[in-house]
């Protein structure tokens, strides 16, 4: 019988270790979010990637002056345009590869959408 008791023990230790620190790509990550929206620190170009029909971060912090670029990742067409906090919008829909640039010039908080799916939606911080 002391074999029962041992192979609980082990059972619970497999359990624990399954349960490490590592990201998983659950939800969070497929939108972006998972530790936070990037930050406006880094280089003059903020980017965003249109894939599985979400944009990805969904959620950006960028400052005045930096430039936000979506690119479409997606085989599906997709569309960039501010609903509000600002006026921009693609030209058209963006296939696969294509790209789309905004240049950030006063801060607040920007909404927008892909408008072919609507349900894709996305949200900068613009901050000085």
């Amino acid at each position: 019988m002391r074999a029962r008791p041992v192979l609980l023990a082990l059972l619970a230790l497999a359990l624990l270790a399954g349960c490490g620190t590592e990201k998983s790509a659950g939800p969070k990550d497929a939108g972006g979010n998972a530790g936070g929206p990037p930050t406006a620190t880094g280089g003059k170009t903020v980017p965003v990637v249109m894939r599985d029909i979400l944009f990805v971060p969904d959620k950006i912090t960028a400052r005045v002056g930096q430039t936000v670029r979506w690119t479409n990742e997606d085989d599906v067409a997709h569309t960039v345009k501010a609903e509000t906090g600002a006026k921009f919008a693609s030209k058209g829909p963006l296939a696969k590869g294509d790209t789309y640039e905004v240049k950030l010039s006063n801060p607040g908080t920007i909404g927008y959408v892909c408008t072919i799916h609507p349900s894709q939606h996305g949200t900068i911080t613009v901050v000085r």
